[in-house]
């Protein structure tokens, strides 16, 4: 196994520049087009998320989700429309953990470990994520897809609570249990991102969900 990064973790202007050499020769070249497109959209969005307040809590969560979906979502040409978003999801995080060459995730994973853990112990989502998860046990044993694919799951309910109106814009009652989402998030969608800048820009990672119009 690799030796993982210990590096801080990456930002987004650090992201931009390590995209933009690879985004031009392939642009140039017309190559890759639908995953510079997904990259292109990502960005958008987690540069959105990054510029909300304090106070805009909902909306950054809201934002970054945009921002991984942009990178997960696929499309389904046969219904035309998309693919169901855990299909899309757990797809995304076989594909990335096997792109994985450097162990990016794993050192998020390990680096975050507190913030991460956050979200398991949430006790507002106990309640609807009973079972227990032996979450030493997925460390030491670096079961990498398998902890990331659950808290996924668990900043997925969040996420569709808030986009669903299943939660009072700006509420109090929720305020900690989307921090812990948001931040989790944060730190897995970057490292995302800079695997499939590394490894993944010439991979298949689906049909391009919602391509845009051609003129």
């Amino acid at each position: 196994m690799a030796r993982l990064p210990s590096a801080p973790p990456i930002d987004l202007a650090t992201l931009r520049a390590l995209w933009k050499p690879r985004r031009d020769s392939y642009a140039q070249a017309h190559l890759y087009e639908d995953n510079r497109i997904r990259i292109h959209r990502a960005f958008t969005w987690l540069e959105h998320a990054a510029s909300c307040r304090e106070s805009e809590l909902d909306d950054r969560l809201l934002a970054q989700w945009s921002g991984l979906a942009a990178l997960f979502a696929r499309w389904d040409g046969a219904k035309g429309q998309p693919v169901a978003q855990k299909a899309a999801l757990a797809a995304f995080v076989r594909q990335l953990v096997a792109t994985d060459q450097d162990g990016l995730l794993a050192a998020a994973l390990l680096r975050d470990r507190a913030v991460l853990g956050g979200v398991f112990a949430d006790r507002y989502l106990a309640r609807f994520f009973p079972a227990a998860v032996d979450l030493r046990g997925l460390y030491e044993r670096r079961r990498w897809e398998k902890l990331l694919a659950l808290l996924l799951e668990r900043i997925a309910f969040v996420h569709a609570q808030v986009a669903g109106g299943g939660a009072t814009y700006g509420s109090r009652e929720n305020r900690t249990v989307v921090k812990r989402a948001s931040m989790a998030l944060d730190r897995i969608t970057m490292a995302a991102i800079q695997v499939v800048i590394d490894h993944g820009y010439s991979d298949d990672w689906g049909e391009l969900c919602w391509p845009p119009a051609r003129r």
